[in-house]
């Protein structure tokens, strides 16, 4: 789960032009503004900063000094009088109008990015007529030297006192943390973005390890080459691995063998379920072990396993599963369809949970679609169901993972687990959180590299 730091690309097109472009960034006290400057003066050799007293100097320095070359050439920090010495001069050149505010007996460090953290503070011992005029004569001159300028503003979008800089800015972004179900999450957001198309205009970001990393939207797709892997052992004899590192890690070893997981997706569409399914699965065939699948309604075993084949042989899906569902079921000898009586379908999959188990000499492992148990039966007999099979576990080491869409009339707290987790979308991003052991969101990123569907869960902090 690694970060390696990065800005919206969006961001970055604007400070890598030719032309002047003043930035503001914006947000309350600990949303991370900090580390996003620190972000644009690793990326760009030809930024300075200018760090004022209100920011905490001797962090900064500690780890900056360590990871930008030349950086005691690239900052300045200092503190402020009440008054600055004497009017600016208006004909003055950017350089020396920073030299004045500064009060410094030399030319201050320059660069074609100035970044001034924060320009709150810089701007504090002044009157209201004194900032407006020093805001506007440092803007007009990074203009006509088309530098960049960065300013960090403390406050929101409706701040009243900062008006006239959002006006004469030429781009606004604001960084904010969102509080959802006692969870938090974080969001930059391109407020104003002058004479530059934006094709995204908020997203996901971290603070993992201390670097401001942002994170793209998700977007679901496979390897150019794909690949069989090896196998990810069980952690313990307790544990199934669910076929992801980042998953078992967080699960402290995988799914609860003789437990019922709760999985719980904001639809059930592809993303959603090749991100659980297909890591799992074809860890499990992979090691000779049988499966039940109650499919989701709208699938088949054709659409289900097309994507499982493509990392693992089409012969151990044939032997090693049995489909239950209602819809397009075909003439394959390892689907069956359900009974209109709900424990006649239950007493089914027992039976074909013992033929599997005596043939492969494994526990079978039941994944469950709770939306076609509830479309056939009723909410109220799912959770009859659900009841009986939770309970049997415990004399087993069988493992059943339920698939629980949010929009079924069933909800969490009706069935009784082991584990529940949460997979939904936050600003484009797929995420997963665990209700049960609780945790924040991390953000699901894909890795590709390794020729299958893999990824690891960034934390977002």
């Amino acid at each position: 789960m690694s970060t390696t730091g990065g800005i919206p690309p969006s961001i970055e097109e604007v400070l890598s032009a030719q032309n002047s472009f003043i930035l503001v960034v914006l947000g309350s006290p600990g949303t991370g503004k900090s580390l996003f400057v620190q972000e644009i003066l690793r990326k760009f050799d030809n930024s300075v900063m200018i760090i004022t007293s209100a920011e905490n100097y001797t962090t900064i320095n500690q780890y900056l000094s360590k990871e930008i070359d030349g950086w005691e050439n690239r900052h300045v920090t200092k503190s402020f009088s009440k008054k600055m010495a004497g009017e600016m001069a208006e004909e003055a050149v950017f350089d020396q109008h920073i030299q004045q505010m500064l009060q410094l007996d030399s030319t201050p460090p320059t660069g074609d990015i100035v970044i001034i953290d924060s320009w709150t503070d810089f701007i504090e011992p002044l009157d209201t007529t004194q900032r407006y005029l020093t805001q506007q004569t440092l803007i007009h001159s990074a203009r006509n030297e088309r530098k960049k300028l960065v300013l960090v503003t403390e406050g929101n979008w409706q701040d009243q006192k900062s008006l006239s800089l959002f006006h004469s800015a030429d781009g606004v972004i604001k960084l904010e943390k969102i509080r959802d179900n006692q969870r938090m999450y974080r969001q930059v957001v391109i407020e104003k973005m002058r004479s530059h198309p934006i094709n995204q205009d908020s997203f996901l970001f971290t603070l993992h390890h201390g670097r401001f990393t942002y994170i793209p939207w998700y977007q679901h797709e496979y390897p150019a080459i794909t690949v069989e892997r090896d196998p990810i052992p069980d952690a313990s004899p307790e544990f199934m691995s669910t076929g992801n590192a980042s998953l078992d890690h967080l699960l402290s070893g995988g799914f609860k063998k003789g437990h019922l997981t709760l999985v719980e997706v904001d639809d059930l569409s592809v993303p959603y379920l090749e991100t659980i399914y297909i890591p799992f699965l074809s860890n499990h065939l992979q090691q000779g072990r049988p499966a039940i699948i109650l499919l989701p309604e709208g699938w088949s075993p054709e659409s289900f396993s097309k994507s499982l084949t493509q990392f693992v042989d089409k012969s151990l899906i044939e032997e090693q599963l049995v489909y239950f569902g209602r819809q397009a079921l075909g003439t394959h000898s390892n689907t069956r369809g359900i009974d209109l009586d709900p424990w006649k379908t239950l007493q089914e999959i027992r039976y074909e949970s013992g033929v599997l188990e005596r043939k492969f000499d494994h526990e079978v492992t039941e994944l469950f679609a709770l939306d076609t148990l509830e479309n056939m039966y009723g909410a109220t007999n799912v959770r009859s169901l659900m009841a009986e099979i939770s309970a049997s576990l415990s004399s087993t080491q069988r493992t059943t993972i339920s698939i629980l869409s949010r929009d079924q009339e069933i909800r969490s707290e009706s069935i009784s687990h082991h584990v529940h987790l949460r997979v939904q979308e936050i600003s484009g991003v797929l995420s997963v959180c665990g209700v049960n052991p609780r945790t924040n969101y991390l953000a699901v990123r894909q890795i590709l590299s390794s020729g299958f569907l893999d990824y690891d869960l960034l934390p977002i902090v």
